[in-house]
């Protein structure tokens, strides 16, 4: 990556505009253009005052990335996105991806996603994404019960997952780079709701839709059906309700790890309930707010750890130095230092291994 794409990925990061950048770097828009073009190269006043502005390090700025990072169409699970917040993101996921795939180099470890047997596969109907997903827990051996950690089952699959924060309506996205899938999360997801978005990103990495079927209904029912399997829900809340208990979506939320509004989904989808009783409990959820925020909430999101597993790991066999782990988990030094806690007997064991 040259400087100029260092300088537009940064901007695009902190969705600040080419004029914006220029007005508080003191120089033209042109020139700012003729930066990112690599037509100009800044001079070294210029590069601290790029450096202070895009919160950057000199050093981080000026040095080659051997990562050309050339995503597929991005696939955003979201409200409706600005094109400059999908940027923003986009540019995100970029900067993320590049530190992830450098760490991989360093560390000479590599995890290979291998498309499950009788994936990709086309679907035309939602009972099609329903099998799917059941098909999908047969082919990688996961029976029928809750999943413990969805973020570290598709981590271990080879699937790249990353956190990024500061875009309200962004949920989830899924793409590719060089056949690697990737999925990335918005950041402080609730945990229901950021495994029912994996589920759903994942969806769009094992299937097609074809024949004029909604895509996003599609996935939807797909994840729906990952995380709590057609047997299960009977099993659990019987094959006809006329009625259903909010303390019992409560504890099945917490059980599963599906929200309590996807639980009811499911229920209508198989036809436990009747679309009248559908109906009748989206507006109970309307009148106490659970559209928004359900009970239980505030349980906090799974945590990819595989990158920084690498990171620790590379640091403390002494492959990378403590400046290089810092700069690849976005981290300053002192809250690296602060995190790795190398007590004496951590010391102490590192020069025993």
């Amino acid at each position: 990556m040259s400087l100029g794409e260092s300088i537009k990925l940064r901007r695009d990061v902190l969705g600040i505009s080419l004029r914006d950048l220029a007005d508080r770097i003191g120089v033209s828009h042109t020139t700012v253009n003729k930066y990112e073009k690599n037509i100009l190269i800044p001079d070294s006043e210029c590069l601290i005052r790029l450096s202070d502005i895009l919160q950057i390090p000199i050093s981080s700025l000026i040095r080659p990335q051997n990562d050309q990072i050339r995503l597929n169409p991005v696939a955003f699970r979201s409200k409706k996105l600005k094109k400059r917040e999908e940027k923003q993101i986009t540019a995100k996921t970029k900067e993320w991806l590049a530190r992830y795939l450098q760490i991989e180099r360093l560390s000479g470890s590599h995890r290979t996603f291998v498309m499950p047997k009788g994936f990709r596969r086309k679907i035309a109907s939602f009972d099609e994404a329903e099998k799917a997903a059941k098909d999908l827990r047969k082919v990688w051996d996961l029976g029928s019960d809750p999943i413990e950690n969805l973020t570290t089952l598709l981590e271990d699959k080879g699937i790249k997952i990353g956190i990024i924060s500061g875009i309200t309506k962004f949920d989830a996205l899924f793409t590719e780079c060089d056949d690697n899938p990737i999925i990335v999360l918005k950041k402080d997801l609730p945990r229901a709701r950021q495994r029912f978005s994996l589920a759903h990103e994942l969806g769009h990495c094992l299937l097609d839709v074809e024949g004029g079927l909604d895509e996003e209904k599609a996935m939807h029912r797909f994840a729906g059906a990952f995380l709590v399997p057609s047997e299960k829900v009977i099993f659990e809340l019987g094959e006809k309700r006329h009625k259903l208990s909010l303390k019992e979506l409560m504890l099945l939320k917490e059980k599963y790890g599906l929200s309590m509004a996807a639980w009811v989904y499911r229920a209508k989808d198989l036809g436990i309930i009747s679309p009248a009783l559908y109906v009748e409990v989206q507006k109970i959820f309307s009148r106490q707010g659970w559209k928004k925020e359900e009970p239980g909430d505030t349980v906090s999101g799974e945590v990819p750890v595989f990158m920084s597993t690498l990171v620790f790991k590379s640091h403390a066999e002494g492959l990378i130095s403590t400046s290089k782990a810092a700069e690849l988990l976005n981290q300053n030094i002192s809250t690296f230092c602060s995190f790795e806690g190398e007590s004496d007997f951590e010391q102490s064991a590192m020069l025993c291994g």
